[in-house]
């Protein structure tokens, strides 16, 4: 019997996940929590063999959950549910000590492979991410030399994160204007023009925790 403990805000989703898994007869939900500070109060007690993460959480997102996680249950298997299907996403995750990533768009189909994959130990991807990865990760740096002050490197902290100009701007008290202007200037100085690759820049120089 495989425990497993559910994390999503969104109660609509844990009961479609839940009547997915309780289908299975060897898997079997030992808890559920809609937020990550939740999940840290309960998940630790139960001790669950797997732990499925929806990384959209209000607070804390999942990318921080499983890197607490790891630090306090180091044996503790992890799932992102992801509504993004990007592959900095999945190496986030991966780099916090995931060892599954599935978009909520394939739950249906890709769900239950995923958790027996990790079950044995592996890593479970869909495969066009996991080669989207490999290519990325086979690429050189071209980020080396940059040096953003602090404050560019927390706007670029926050939309690796997901968030948008105006909660980047609530957070540091700054108006949605000078967020842009932060972010431009952090991305003209990394030669960057895309978001994937403001992320990018950000998971490898740990700007994530």
């Amino acid at each position: 019997m495989t425990s497993i403990f559910l994390v999503d805000d969104h109660a609509v989703v844990r009961a479609g996940i839940r009547m997915l898994l309780e289908s299975k007869t060897q898997l079997h939900i030992v808890g559920e929590a809609d937020s990550a500070e939740l999940a840290l109060e309960r998940i630790p007690s139960l001790s669950p063999d797997i732990a499925l993460l929806d990384l959209s959480l209000p607070g804390m997102n999942g990318i921080e959950l499983a890197r607490n996680l790891r630090q306090l249950l180091p044996k503790l298997r992890m799932i992102a549910l992801s509504m993004h299907e990007d592959t900095e996403y999945v190496q986030g995750f991966l780099e916090a000590g995931g060892s599954g990533y599935v978009p909520k768009s394939s739950l249906e189909t890709q769900l239950l492979d995923a958790i027996s994959a990790v079950s044995r130990g592996e890593y479970y991807a869909p495969t066009k991410l996991l080669a989207e990865l490999a290519r990325e990760m086979a690429s050189p740096d071209p980020y080396k030399n940059a040096h953003l002050t602090d404050r560019e490197k927390d706007v670029v902290k926050f939309i690796a994160q997901g968030c948008t100009y105006k909660e980047i701007a609530g957070l540091l008290g700054i108006s949605e204007k000078t967020v842009a202007t932060y972010r431009e200037r952090a991305a003209e100085k990394l030669g960057v023009k895309t978001r994937a690759e403001l992320v990018r820049w950000a998971l490898e120089h740990d700007l994530m925790a």
